[in-house]
């Protein structure tokens, strides 16, 4: 390279490619010596793109795009119980101004296998490996914002905006477009930054039985996004965006995996695993809120908001002796009741609180087991999720709206003058939606927890005497099924349709088959 030559955006460097350029230098290394073992990777990659794409959304799109990039990782054993390694990238993206445009980004591991130590010879026959490992380490990410959103350090202003025009003239006839800024430059806008650390453990028993467990913890910065307030005195016509995002996540991932084969023939295959993961939001730009519970710091990404429903509208006395309801125009006996938060005597989005657990599962879990004995086979595997909720949604499920048909919880269980039920399960009924029902409340909140037995299979294999008289190496015949029942507290629809029950459901196979080898 030539340097004081800026790679990244001098067109004169860029060599002539229809769509795609990616180059790829690469440095390997691996040696052993006695009890040392080093070993080495270093790449440097240069990738170019030119977006000619017909229909590019803005002159971001339709520009080159170029990266380029230097990665390097060594590793150092001793004894074969002695654990080293070190990383590196230190790379260059050209959404970035130059003084923000490269990052270093190392990390590190180390492990310690010590069940090689001479102390454990003893324990050797019951706990045949027990390892520890940890890693700790920067990642870098430049893909902040969308392809239309690049390069963060330039203004997107469109100088011939008809709808911002004026006329002149005597008789304004005269017409002038005008100008509007879609994106104000932003010199700072940086990497996003991943800070992570992981412990974990491996161990072996009886040469059977394997336990894995890891510990792992991300504190992520550098968030591009929107400040969320901003006065309209200031005059600016579009968002303010940049670094200002931080979020924290931390869990915990195991695993076990059993493997036996008995005296008898009969072999057992079995593994489950166990994944819990949640997060927090430390800084988002929000503005400071009239009420410390409509902040979103200190809550999961995935949290929702609502409101807190009491009961349903009795009569019209009830409405009267009530806080004023302001979503939509009227409501009236058997619709839903909210309580007032801030005692301010009015129902509005100050009084949205956070309900229910986030809507992506902190909890991920599943097992199975594979046995067989003499030619017969038998298998199964069941998944779960837990701690997550999810909200109907009214609007897709409301009877008479589109001429939808009622679902029979509603025309069973719905508030009318012969059953004026404060808690039944659907408000009144009405041709029109109703937009005070309709609002995101523990009305509908649900959840959304679940154990799917995903699926299940029996076989029979032929024995060796058979396949011989049909000149066969192998014959096995099977029945399996998948999605063929689930437990969950929520009995309305499957819960992974989520909020809409009248959506296309998840489908309950079943096979038949048979798998011949000659």
């Amino acid at each position: 390279m030539n340097e004081g030559t800026d790679y990244l955006n001098d067109p004169s460097t860029w060599t002539n490619a229809n769509s795609r350029v990616y180059f790829e230098l690469a440095t390997v290394y691996d040696r052993e010596f006695g009890k040392h073992s080093v070993g080495g990777l270093f790449v440097y990659t240069r990738e170019e793109r030119l977006n000619t794409i017909q229909g590019a959304s803005n002159v971001y799109t339709s520009l080159p795009a170029r990266n380029m990039g230097l990665a390097g990782r060594t590793t150092y054993g001793f004894d074969k119980k002695y654990f080293l390694e070190l990383n590196f990238g230190y790379n260059g993206s050209e959404r970035f101004a130059k003084e923000h445009r490269f990052g270093f980004f190392p990390s590190a591991g180390i492990g310690y296998t010590i069940s090689e130590e001479k102390f454990w010879t003893g324990l050797k026959p019951t706990i045949n490996l027990l390892k520890f490992r940890a890693t700790y380490g920067l990642v870098g990410n430049d893909a902040i914002s969308a392809e239309s959103d690049r390069f963060f350090y330039m203004s997107d202003v469109n100088i011939n905006d008809g709808g911002r025009g004026y006329a002149w003239g005597q008789d304004f006839s005269t017409l002038y477009n005008g100008y509007s800024i879609s994106r104000y430059a932003n010199e700072s806008v940086t990497w996003e930054i991943a800070e992570k650390l992981n412990i974990g453990m491996e161990m072996v028993l009886f040469d059977k039985l394997t336990l894995q467990g890891d510990y792992f913890r991300e504190n992520r910065s550098n968030i591009y996004m929107p400040y969320e307030y901003i006065p309209a005195t200031s005059g600016l016509s579009s968002q303010i965006k940049s670094n200002i995002g931080e979020a924290m996540s931390h869990g915990f991932d195991a695993s076990a995996d059993y493997n036996h084969s008995f005296f008898n023939g009969l072999y057992l295959i079995g593994r489950a695993n166990f994944t819990y993961a949640t997060n927090e939001v430390i800084a988002n730009g929000e503005p400071q809120y009239p009420y410390d519970y409509m902040s979103r710091v200190g809550y999961p990404i995935n949290q929702m908001w609502g409101l807190v429903a009491d009961r349903l509208f009795i009569d019209a006395a009830d409405i009267q002796n009530s806080p004023v309801q302001t979503y939509g125009n009227n409501y009236l006996p058997g619709d839903i009741k909210y309580v007032d938060i801030n005692d301010d005597g009015r129902i509005d989005e100050n009084d949205q609180v956070p309900i229910g657990f986030p809507t992506v599962p902190e909890i991920i879990y599943g097992f199975g087991l594979t046995a067989g004995h003499k030619g017969f086979d038998a298998s199964f595997f069941f998944q779960g999720s837990a701690r997550s909720s999810f909200m109907i949604a009214p609007d897709k499920i409301a009877p008479f709206v589109n001429e939808r048909n009622a679902l029979d919880i509603i025309a069973d269980n719905h508030w009318s003058e012969f059953n004026p039920d404060p808690y039944a399960f659907w408000p009144r009924l009405s041709t029109t939606p109703i937009a005070n029902n309709e609002q995101r409340s523990t009305w509908w909140l649900r959840d959304g927890s679940f154990l799917r037995l995903k699926s299940f299979e029996v076989g029979y294999s032929l024995p060796q005497s058979v396949l011989q008289k049909i000149n066969a190496d192998n014959l096995r015949l099977y029945v399996s099924g998948n999605n063929l029942l689930y437990f969950s507290k929520f009995k309305l629809w499957d819960p992974e349709m989520g909020d809409n029950g009248l959506g296309y459901p998840t489908q309950r196979i079943f096979n038949i088959g048979m798998n011949v080898t000659f």
